[in-house]
């Protein structure tokens, strides 16, 4: 039994391998994130001396304010999290995409193409991709070709980006099912009606497979782009982001919290109870309590049944 999604909802990710949440957020939490976006990008700039222009990406950006650790186990979001990969799951990354505007002599390349001034500027993401299919990552034989399910993410947008060509998140609907060497094939060329650019107002959240085929529009308007992500992959994965998580930050939160900050909330041995003669990983085999998120889903999933 689902503990969000709904069947409408459930078709779409299966389908198109998004879902779509517009004005997911409340406007104070919105208020909240863009202010701890600003007030974080504004200490590393003046830590790193770093001019008011620059863009980048701060990643493992749930360590650099409260605001973004409350996203990874938002109340009304982790219920369709563990509907769309399940309750075995851990954070994989959450970064934030800061872009002002572009400069003014800066060339934009043709959307998803990575052939413009923008991308030898550094401008990252702005070709057509899925997540995890780099050589160096996806190397493992498969029966088609196609990307195993191993991640979704959660996009919030915390600006405006109600508008074309302001940073715009593009997709293409279903191209999760496809090998990313139809992509290579086609030389990152995206036909016009197998794309979608996200218009979204800030707020809003989308749910989405990362084997979904994406990119980033160039941001030639006046806005900021400011955008969170937030990913979920299963525990007997390795993150990107960290090896562990600071111990004092581990503290101070709940044990699902610390599931998925890649924590065992048991504190027990992570290579089982006979380490020297029969090893055997709890990321891989766990014990009940490092796990809480299944007896929280399984409790869910009860309340809806009465």
């Amino acid at each position: 039994m689902p503990l969000a999604m709904t069947d409408e909802q459930r078709r779409s990710f299966d389908e198109d391998g998004f879902i779509i949440l517009e004005n997911f957020l409340t406007p104070t939490e919105t208020a909240r994130l863009s202010d701890a976006a600003d007030e974080v990008v504004s200490r590393i700039q003046q830590e790193k001396g770093l001019p008011p222009e620059t863009h980048f990406q701060i990643r493992n950006a749930l360590s650099q304010h409260d605001a973004f650790l409350d996203l990874i186990d938002h109340p009304r979001m982790l219920p369709l999290v563990v509907d769309a990969i399940g309750w075995n799951i851990q954070i994989r990354t959450t970064h934030l995409d800061y872009r002002p505007p572009y400069p003014q002599d800066l060339a934009a390349g043709a959307v998803g193409t990575g052939q413009g001034a923008d991308s030898q500027a550094g401008y990252r993401n702005i070709a057509w991709h899925p997540d995890l299919a780099s050589r160096e990552i996806f190397q493992a034989p498969s029966l088609d070709g196609r990307l195993p399910f191993m991640e979704i993410k959660v996009f919030y947008p915390l600006f405006d980006m109600s508008e074309s060509g302001c940073g715009n998140l593009w997709l293409s609907p279903g191209s999760y099912l496809r090998p990313p060497s139809d992509l290579q094939a086609m030389n990152r060329q995206v036909p016009d009606d197998q794309a979608l650019e996200l218009k979204l107002q800030a707020g809003s959240a989308v749910l989405w497979r990362t084997a979904t085929w994406h990119c980033v529009g160039p941001n030639q308007s006046q806005k900021t782009r400011k955008i969170m992500h937030v990913g979920y992959h299963y525990r007997w994965l390795r993150p990107t982001d960290y090896m562990q998580q600071d111990p004092e930050l581990l503290a101070h939160c709940s044990p699902i919290r610390q599931q998925l900050l890649g924590a065992l909330p048991s504190g027990g041995d992570p290579m089982g109870s006979d380490p020297d003669i029969a090893p055997l990983s709890q990321y891989w085999q766990a014990k009940n309590n490092d796990v809480p998120l299944r007896a929280w889903a399984e409790s869910q999933t009860k309340d809806e049944a009465y």
